[in-house]
């Protein structure tokens, strides 16, 4: 009876691709493929993928007539990868943002960093915080190359938080009532305190298009207001933030470093934890009890002090860095795969060093899951506003043809994916191949 069934379920889906127009239709045979979830790769596979999507995934596929078919020559397929934390637009320094950069300049670098990022394999990112609403809209449309983007919209930040984006002589618009600065018209940052404006902030961003909500609830690196270890938002502030998200079906993210600001967001009902370089055992333990997602960034371990502008306060990150990641190791925690970078352009390729960052602690198989299909279960956390609600990250009909062929496999050798102009020979985002040097 099994048989049966197979055999007609096959036919069914053979019958139904004899339908559909032969140029919407590709095959990728004669390749490695690694699925996002399994131990190792299936050699001699094929996919078949019709418009955006994949079909079938199997060995011996009955290749549809007229489909373009692409030999993979027997090198690794595997599904396009992600980063769960970049910020897109801040391309040029806050104090330009605020007082010389036009939005437009500031959004033209946004493009030509965005097709960086999917020239290394990146297909879909998660922006943690800026104006990315309209670069978003041009990649879903066609109108420029780039990832997928989850994005967050504006920071919300209390007074004197991480998010506060204003120059030290510009007035609180809540005392004097004068316009509150640029960074902030513009959707950077929202400044919010009391139950009250946090609901505002958060309704506003999800009004503006936000797939998830991004509070600040801790110090920061870069900020200068701030000192690092502040525990920021009172916990009823975080609950208003996450219970507007929730109105919404989706989740509130926070930025944190310290154990006191990671245990209230978590008691509040974040969903993930941003950076979280400076946890303890007994946050990470909490982390894992509410089943939350930890977004770390391990190579800040092994670059030089003078990346940042704040050396002292990067210098603590840095030395909480290898104990943050033994710890997420320890407790099993859902470790997803964010790199936080931002800056000049030519930057994206700083994304690629977490890869081998993570080896310390895990094999090559692990981080190339928190790179697919771990970060694609943090992003389904949007729920019914997930703008892209097909299965990402993982090679299975159904799933979008999100998919990247390198010559050599990542599986036994993650190196590999850091240097994608040498081993990355094809790249295919949404069932459009954007690099096919097979």
């Amino acid at each position: 009876m099994k048989r049966i069934l197979l055999g007609l379920l096959l036919f069914a889906s053979s019958s139904l691709l004899a339908q559909i127009s032969s140029d919407s239709v590709v095959v990728i045979k004669n390749v490695s493929l690694w699925d996002g979830l399994s131990e190792s790769v299936t050699p001699n596979a094929q996919v078949i993928i019709v418009h955006n999507l994949i079909k079938q995934v199997g060995n011996n596929l009955t290749v549809p007539k007229g489909a373009k078919v692409i030999d993979g020559k027997g090198k690794t397929l595997i599904p396009g990868l992600s980063d769960a934390h970049l910020h897109i637009m801040l391309n040029v320094s806050m104090s330009a943002v605020s007082n010389t950069a036009h939005w437009a300049y500031v959004s033209a670098r946004a493009t030509k960093s965005v097709h960086s990022y999917l020239m290394l394999g990146f297909t879909t990112i998660r922006d943690m915080g800026g104006p990315i609403f309209g670069i978003k809209e041009a990649i879903d449309e066609g109108t420029i190359p780039g990832p997928r983007i989850y994005p967050s919209g504006a920071f919300i930040s209390q007074t004197s938080g991480h998010g506060d984006l204003r120059n030290r002589n510009d007035a609180n618009p809540n005392w004097t009532g004068q316009a509150v600065n640029v960074a902030q018209t513009q959707g950077w940052g929202y400044l919010a305190d009391g139950r009250p404006q946090v609901l505002n902030a958060v309704r506003e961003n999800l009004r503006q298009g936000a797939s998830q909500i991004k509070m600040m609830a801790g110090g920061g690196i870069s900020t200068v207001f701030d000192p690092l270890h502040t525990v920021q938002f009172t916990l009823d502030e975080l609950q208003a933030g996450v219970e507007a998200a929730a109105d919404w079906g989706t989740y509130v993210s926070v930025h944190a470093y310290y154990p006191d600001a990671i245990k209230r967001a978590l008691t509040a009902g974040a969903k993930t934890i941003e950076h979280g370089h400076l946890i303890d055992e007994e946050a990470m333990q909490l982390l894992k009890e509410k089943g939350a997602f930890l977004v770390p960034q391990s190579y800040w371990a092994d670059i030089p002090l003078q990346f940042s502008s704040n050396a002292r306060k990067f210098k603590l990150v840095k030395e909480g860095a290898l104990n943050e990641m033994a710890l997420a190791k320890k407790y099993g925690v859902k470790v997803a795969f964010g790199t936080d970078v931002f800056g000049k352009i030519g930057i994206e390729t700083d994304a690629l060093k977490e890869f081998t960052s993570r080896l310390r602690w895990y094999s090559p198989v692990e981080v190339l899951r928190q790179a697919t299909s771990l970060n694609a279960e943090l992003f389904a956390q949007t729920g019914k506003l997930n703008p892209y609600p097909a299965p990402l990250g993982v090679i299975k009909e159904g799933a979008y043809a999100d998919l990247l062929i390198y010559d050599g496999n990542p599986l036994e050798k993650l190196e590999i994916v850091t240097k994608p102009e040498e081993f990355l020979k094809f790249i295919m985002k949404d069932g459009k191949v954007y690099k096919n040097n097979l």
